[in-house]
């Protein structure tokens, strides 16, 4: 999966688990499970609370459990939505979420950043799609965003049917993909 602006892509943490797909009896191997804690703050929500993403593109090396660096991430298929007011930035694990399980679906709070791609079309269906990719500053770091939308559902969350650079948002239920995990030099965090 590429990202357009990945070096812009910025999660401070520590790389805490990597939890190696299993085979399944079709003999496929499900997708590698990387558990992060957050080392970015200060931010709503506490950065105690470990994510735990999918290395779909098998990224992320037994070697670096125990570092600390930047992770790469995009969030797909998510709802976003307006934040309610007063705007704030963090995260916050899914309902029913306990310590110390991982958080797989956090809702992320922020503000864009910036809009890379931003391409509305027609094509077959009866109404206006949209596919857009998006920076979004989250307090901790900076996460990628892909999603798809209806003009439609934009028009009927923020009033307008685009997004525009500061505007404060909601993003939950996301598929959370690890592009790159990029250890700090000689930052060995095993003891924090």
């Amino acid at each position: 999966m590429r990202f357009p602006l990945l070096d812009r892509l910025t999660l401070p943490c520590v790389l805490e688990r990597l939890v190696p797909g299993q085979p399944h009896p079709d003999g496929r191997r499900y997708l590698p499970l990387v558990v992060l804690r957050p080392t970015g703050g200060p931010a709503d929500g506490s950065s105690t609370v470990r994510i735990g993403v999918v290395d779909r593109h098998h990224r992320v090396r037994e070697s670096e459990v125990g570092r600390g660096g930047a992770a790469r991430l995009v969030c797909s298929l998510g709802v976003l939505r307006p934040q309610e007011a007063p705007p704030r930035r963090g995260m916050v694990p899914e309902s029913g979420w306990t310590p110390p399980r991982a958080s797989l679906a956090p809702t992320f709070y922020g503000h864009v950043l910036e809009i890379i791609t931003w391409e509305t079309g027609r094509g077959m269906l009866p109404y206006e799609t949209l596919y857009a990719e998006l920076l979004i500053d989250i307090g901790l770091g900076t996460v990628g965003l892909r999603t798809g939308a209806t003009a439609d559902d934009l028009t009927s969350a923020f009033g307008r049917a685009h997004l525009e650079p500061g505007d404060a948002v909601e993003l939950a239920r996301s598929r959370i993909d690890i592009l790159e995990f990029e250890p700090a030099e000689s930052a060995d965090l095993r003891r924090t």
